[in-house]
């Protein structure tokens, strides 16, 4: 009536034993942080999004990244830089409002993950609009006009003799 109990708990510990021990191979990687990260608000034209993973990628297999504007409209540019577990992914200026991000990656452990978060775009603040350089031109081609009526006006007034 022993034995049977002792290979009972022998097996249970060896089963624990192995489950427990293999921890990282059952560990999935994720995603660990992203500038612009879920939930920031990014300004107006950013070019592109930096992520780091938890574990280093496959780089056989480049992630699969998506940045959608309200409209559905993908916006990256490209495939993906991959360095280790950073990821650089390039996209088109993006306007103003609640873009969605999503990924899809293959560590070098051959476990995927994917999942994906929202990303505002306010509205570039006022005087930085693409504009900016005509009324640069604007001030400085009136300044320069400015600058040459007074050389004319001056050039024009009669000079007074010293015999006067």
């Amino acid at each position: 009536m022993r034995r049977p109990l002792r290979t009972t708990v022998g097996a249970v510990l060896s089963a624990l034993l192995v489950l427990l021990g293999a921890g990282t191979a059952f560990a999935h990687s994720g995603l660990n942080s992203a500038s612009p990260g879920p939930g920031e608000t990014a300004q107006a034209g950013v070019d592109r999004i930096e992520m780091d993973f938890a574990g280093a990628l496959d780089a056989s297999k480049p992630p699969q990244i998506e940045v959608k504007d309200p409209s559905g409209t993908d916006h990256v540019s490209g495939e993906a830089d991959v360095d280790g577990n950073h990821v650089t992914v390039h996209i088109e200026a993006l306007k103003p409002g609640l873009h969605t991000v999503k990924y899809q990656t293959v560590f070098d452990d051959g476990h995927t993950t994917e999942g994906g978060f929202y990303l505002n775009v306010a509205p570039a603040p006022p005087g930085e609009s693409g504009s900016g350089g005509y009324m640069l031109w604007l001030s400085v081609g009136g300044g320069a006009v400015i600058v040459v009526l007074l050389i004319v006006v001056v050039a024009l007034i009669p000079r007074r003799s010293e015999s006067d």
